[in-house]
């Protein structure tokens, strides 16, 4: 039998202790949550609960060992995952998790939840090499009046897709 470490067991009780003490559990993916943005969350969830991150494989080993209807959330697990826990019930609870939605700046590589469209205007860029930067991804910029001015609305990115790394910089 292969040794497991004791710190894993540590925590699959910790989990259980969580799972058993909150009325309402959820399983939430942070996949893509920068640092800033988890650290607000965790803050907003502790008026109402906890947020538990741990490997994906500990938290169904918990959710397995509580019983009940737990093993079939345990299903739901998949990239990266953590316990959301909370004394509410878990329709505000979901309500919860929608108005704690926030957008975050596209990162190259990530899939677009929705379409990416720039808006035709002025922007507050002063005339240089991020014409030429901004043209190179596609986007119809150009010198107007000593500013940089997008000229037309494109829609850069549709929902589904790959964001360019190339994209992601100049929309940064």
């Amino acid at each position: 039998m292969a040794h497991v470490a004791q710190w894993k067991y540590k925590e699959i009780e910790e989990l259980k202790k969580i799972i058993n003490s909150y009325p309402s559990i959820a399983i939430v993916g942070i996949e893509n949550i920068p640092a800033p943005q988890m650290q607000k969350l965790r803050e907003k969830i502790r008026e109402i609960g906890v947020l538990r991150v741990s490997r994906n494989r500990l938290i169904k080993r918990a959710l397995e060992e509580c019983g009940g209807k737990f093993p079939e959330l345990a299903k739901a697990i998949s990239g990266q995952t953590g316990i959301l826990a909370a004394k509410e019930n878990p329709f505000k609870l979901y309500k919860f998790i929608k108005a704690s939605r926030t957008k975050a700046p596209a990162k190259g590589g990530e899939i677009a939840q929705s379409d990416i469209e720039i808006k035709a205007g002025e922007t507050p860029f002063k005339p240089g090499p991020i014409v030429g930067e901004l043209q190179k991804v596609g986007i119809p910029a150009a010198i107007e009046g000593g500013k940089v001015v997008i000229k037309k609305d494109k829609v850069l990115v549709k929902a589904g897709e790959t964001i360019s790394k190339e994209v992601a910089q100049a929309l940064t």
